[in-house]
């Protein structure tokens, strides 16, 4: 079987990295339509200085990072599915850290 050119772990670490910060965009644009604020308050105000909600919106975050994992495994792109798990596995700490 001929190997997948992505299916990389460096890719994957970057692609995970890539994700994350999607996913904090995303999980931010949800937040400011609800609460009718704008990105820059939910950056400056709802991450960077409450300490309540940093350890859940990393978690938040990373969940887009799931979807990425789970569909490089269905692609049977394994080395790219590791890196992708590094950076979750690197963010479970960080996420424990700010609870």
């Amino acid at each position: 079987m001929k190997k997948a050119k992505l299916d990389r772990f460096v890719l994957g670490l970057i692609s995970g990295i890539l994700g994350a910060i999607i996913g904090f965009f995303i999980f931010g644009t949800g937040w400011i339509i609800a609460n009718e604020r704008s990105m820059e308050y939910f950056i400056q105000e709802v991450f960077i200085q409450s300490e309540l909600f940093k350890s859940r919106i990393i978690s938040v975050s990373i969940l887009f990072d799931v979807l990425l994992f789970f569909l490089a495994i269905r692609k049977e792109w394994y080395n790219f599915a590791k890196g992708v798990l590094a950076v979750v596995l690197l963010a479970v700490p960080l996420a424990l850290y700010f609870y």
